[in-house]
């Protein structure tokens, strides 16, 4: 009941909320193809030999639990169909495979925008890579207090800051009051527990400008709900390097 009320506050009270995809027509018009493989929920292949990876979300390996769901969904939405990319970051990953927000040709329907809606993504942002944050955040939200999808069965979860151990639990969503800063040499943490033994997120040193400029000065969130995602190490510390990772909510 607890993380559903959080939730709750969480989407009516969320600063900057997304208005759809008509961001997408500021990006930058990449390649198009026909989407001839699915390879996974946030992966496809197109005819011209790209491999292209939807930028901005995260859904789970086709392995894991709810990845055949995902990949499912993805095949439904595009196999067989044609598609438009469209960058707004780094352009291609380390594996070379393109890295954009994807639309289809005909009807123009967003990607990621269809998978966070129906709760079989959720919303990643890297800093070399964050276009269409808003938007992705508020889609994921509206899913997530539906429990549309993967929301649903428990797969995708927001968790409290006490349920986060060490141990490196990969890309988690946790919400919480901040309690407290804690400036160190390798950066600043927000302090989830008073004992500073719990669950903390540790700000890079060269992200505090950005926090401070998108109005998130990492002393102003001090005793403030917020969202935090990224991936959890083995040290229960998230490490966040870019504004969008956190979401400020209004309530005190």
């Amino acid at each position: 009941m607890r993380r559903l009320l959080l939730g709750l506050v969480g989407l009516l009270l969320l600063d900057g909320c997304g208005d759809g995809s008509a961001g997408l027509d500021r990006l930058s018009a990449g390649e198009r193809g026909k989407v001839v493989a699915v390879r996974s929920g946030d992966v496809i292949a197109l005819d011209n030999g790209l491999t292209v990876r939807l930028a901005g979300i995260e859904t789970p390996f086709p392995d894991e639990a709810g990845g055949q769901a995902a990949q499912d969904a993805l095949t439904r939405l595009v196999n067989g169909k044609r598609v438009e990319l469209l960058y707004g970051g780094l352009r291609r990953d380390a594996k070379g495979q393109a890295l954009a927000q994807v639309r289809l040709s005909d009807g123009r329907v967003w990607l990621e925008g269809a998978l966070l809606r129906d709760g079989f993504a959720q919303a990643r942002t890297w800093p070399d890579n964050r276009a269409m944050a808003h938007d992705m955040l508020e889609d994921e939200a509206q899913a997530r207090i539906a429990r549309h999808g993967l929301w649903g069965q428990g797969i995708f979860v927001v968790h409290l800051p006490q349920e986060i151990g060490r141990g490196g639990d990969g890309f988690q969503i946790v919400e919480g009051r901040v309690r407290g800063l804690t400036p160190m040499p390798r950066g600043t943490y927000l302090e989830f527990s008073d004992d500073h033994h719990g669950f903390a997120a540790l700000i890079a040193p060269a992200a505090l400008p950005d926090l401070a400029d998108a109005g998130k000065a990492a002393p102003s969130l001090v005793g403030r709900l917020v969202r935090v995602r990224g991936a959890v190490g083995w040290d229960g510390v998230m490490k966040v390097d870019h504004p969008e990772q956190i979401e400020v909510l209004k309530a005190k």
